[in-house]
């Protein structure tokens, strides 16, 4: 595997390192291949949100610095960050997105002890929380790159084939559990 990433990398040293992982996890058998990408895509925040997202727009310093610091310590802090620093991309969208892939599926991460997280977006208003819902509800429904890695977890078809995928009544993916919550669930605070 590649060298691990200076504590403030630039972008040509963080865009080396994820080029220099893709090639020697591409040169694996498809069964490795896949085992690395789905343990990359559950334990580095900046890979599932940058190259199985495709979201081009957080390779910038400032981004990385944030998401490394979120994807480190995720708990106990009070994120007071300006308007328009993707707190609500890095936080709401895609580290609750990882969550439920690390701890759902055939293979969940060990830190998750069998816990199948419920996650609930409050906000003031329930069409302002519908709205980041209504975010996760279209990554999971429409990335086939996530529906491939993740087929233990993540319906080909949820609007069909889940049991519960609607902005009113939450998103249910594929769990060994039985809550009464949906896996994603958005309500005003």
């Amino acid at each position: 595997m590649p060298e691990a990433l200076p504590s403030t990398p630039t972008i040509q040293q963080v865009r080396q390192h994820y080029w220099q992982w893709q090639s020697l996890a591409d040169a694996l058998p498809d069964s490795l291949r896949v085992q690395a990408y789905r343990l990359q895509a559950r334990t580095d925040l900046y890979f599932l949100l940058r190259y199985v997202m495709g979201r081009k727009d957080v390779e910038h310093p400032w981004l990385i610095a944030r998401i490394r610091e979120v994807q480190n310590a995720p708990d106990g802090y009070i994120d007071l960050w300006a308007r328009y620093h993707y707190k609500s991309t890095i936080i709401t969208f895609a580290l609750n997105i990882q969550d439920v892939l690390a701890s759902h599926g055939e293979d969940p991460l060990p830190k998750w002890n069998g816990l199948e997280p419920t996650i609930c977006i409050f906000s003031h208003t329930r069409p302002i929380a519908k709205a980041f819902l209504r975010q996760i509800r279209d990554e999971l429904q429409n990335n086939q790159v996530l529906k491939e890695l993740f087929p233990d977890v993540l319906y080909e078809r949820p609007d069909r084939d889940s049991p519960r995928w609607s902005e009113d009544n939450g998103l249910l993916v594929k769990r060994k559990t039985t809550p009464r919550e949906a896996t994603f669930e958005a309500w005003p605070g």
